[in-house]
């Protein structure tokens, strides 16, 4: 009884010292970093003020609407919405009470460290606190918890399953099994590659002897809050799924997930030939490896050494949920995890390479003291440094993206008429600062299927933050051609559709 109340103390204490942290940095990140936060940072506000679950902006156009402003979450899962709407209506529309979800759920994932390390050393508190101390301070998971998109929640929700999943495959626990579903059907909510997570937790529990129960229960926990999710969706939508994950799996590169009128097909993917297909997927796979070198860096280089001892199932599961993951986005959704799909998704492995690193460390200590010593405080010297070199970086990027979207904002308030459509690299971004209703530009199309989407929803004005795909070149080869530069500044460009040239 008293190492458990020890535990409990230090677990907050933990909780505390990793929400302190994390509010820090968000108080310095005060502009979202890219499109997927702004969405969910918007459709919180829009909930938050009673429109419900809809945004002003087209992000992309593989399911059909007639006007902008349509039910909200056809690509995106809801949970981050969600979550971020009561802090929104309680605490004010500001960018720190959307910051304050993510914020607590990647700050619980640092006490989760640390029960996993208990678990795996019971004997031994010092590992547990190794583990979770390396999480605390990591510069990956600290910029993920402020970001306002569905990094954070998705990997406390997928953490917190696998660790359910395994005490349930091991203790045989119907009330775990039952929870392992529950948190996994709230993984699936923060993103619908959580679907892996059911799949592997059944998967394991159907190995073993006598697992049937445990599998439905698992899936009834699932069921409970995913159902009525989809019952949202076909009322909202007609289908449970409205942009199919075949769209992500046939895409050839990145601009053109935002084509208008020519979605992306299998059979055209397979058209471009299998040393096309191959070579995309190598280069997904790489990049997967790179982001696992980076995102718990430096443990996640050694950890998933730890994570092979057989003497715990519960360091294989979640080893076994990252290789599931990175070959699953590279193999099957290649295009999108080189956008990002790999790295929203592994947090959930950070708890794992941890602990699974700390008993490498502890393996070296058991050989001879000094090695143990020397790499416990080598691996914590570098993942300080990491974050103090990182975070800075990211704090100064959102202040320039602020007076970037914020001039745009302005120069809109001045040209544009109120509720006017306007085309944009970054439609969410652009929307969140704005409030003007956005198209994505189709970047990887020519001028006439760009002049076409503009006809359809009324839109003049684009609005270019970035280069993406044929733009700006496609504009300034045919400036003076039914194209005008209105603004042009370090960042930012803004053109006007005239007329046909």
């Amino acid at each position: 009884m008293p190492d458990r109340r020890a535990d409990v103390w230090i677990g907050l204490a933990l909780l505390a010292c990793a929400w302190a942290v994390r509010l820090l940095f968000a108080s310095q990140l005060v502009f979202p970093p890219l499109d997927d936060p702004a969405f969910y940072v918007q459709t919180a506000r829009n909930l938050a003020a009673g429109r419900g679950l809809v945004t002003d902006v087209l992000w992309t156009y593989q399911f059909p609407f007639a006007q902008v402003t349509h039910p909200s979450h056809e690509y995106w899962m809801p949970l981050a919405t969600l979550l971020m709407a009561p802090s929104i209506r309680l605490l004010g529309d500001t960018q720190l009470a959307a910051q304050l979800p993510g914020t607590l759920c990647g700050a619980l994932l640092v006490p989760l460290t640390y029960a996993l390390g208990r678990r795996i050393a019971p004997a031994d508190r010092r590992k547990a606190l190794a583990a979770a101390g390396w999480v605390l301070f990591g510069a990956l998971p600290i910029y993920q918890s402020a970001s306002t998109d569905s990094t954070a929640p998705f990997a406390l929700a997928a953490a917190s399953a696998l660790l359910c999943g395994a005490h349930a495959a091991v203790t045989g626990s119907r009330r775990w099994a039952l929870a392992a579903g529950l948190v996994a059907g709230l993984a699936y909510l923060a993103r619908s590659d959580g679907l892996l997570v059911p799949i592997l937790l059944i998967g394991v529990l159907m190995a073993r002897r006598r697992s049937w129960p445990l599998a439905g229960l698992l899936l009834a926990g699932f069921a409970l809050p995913v159902v009525p999710w989809w019952l949202r969706n076909v009322a909202a939508f007609g289908v449970t799924q409205p942009v199919s994950p075949l769209i992500g799996a046939a895409l050839q590169d990145y601009p053109q997930l935002f084509n208008w009128n020519d979605p992306p097909t299998l059979a055209a993917l397979l058209d471009k030939g299998l040393a096309f297909a191959a070579a995309l997927r190598a280069q997904a796979l790489i990049h997967n490896l790179g982001v696992w070198a980076v995102m718990a860096f430096p443990f996640g280089l050694f950890g998933w050494l730890g994570c092979l001892d057989r003497r715990h199932a519960v360091l294989g599961l979640g080893l076994g949920y990252g290789v599931l993951l990175l070959l699953t986005t590279a193999v099957v959704f290649s295009i999108p995890t080189l956008a990002g799909l790999f790295y929203h998704s592994a947090g959930a492995l950070v708890p794992w390479l941890a602990v699974g690193a700390v008993q490498v460390v502890a393996a070296l200590g058991a050989r001879r003291v000094s090695f143990g010593v020397a790499a416990a405080v080598l691996a914590s010297a570098l993942v300080v440094l990491q974050s103090a070199m990182a975070l800075p970086g990211a704090m100064d990027d959102g202040r320039l993206n602020q007076v970037k979207f914020d001039r745009a904002a302005a120069w809109l308030g001045e040209n544009a008429r109120p509720a006017e459509p306007v085309i944009a690299s970054q439609a969410h971004s652009l929307n969140y600062a704005s409030g003007q209703p956005s198209l994505s530009l189709p970047a990887g199309q020519e001028l006439a299927s760009l002049r076409d989407l503009a006809r359809v929803y009324g839109a003049r004005f684009v609005v270019l933050t970035e280069s993406f795909g044929r733009y700006p070149e496609e504009f300034d080869a045919r400036v003076g051609q039914g194209i005008e530069l209105r603004l042009d500044e370090p960042g930012l460009r803004i053109y006007e559709l005239v007329g046909e040239p």
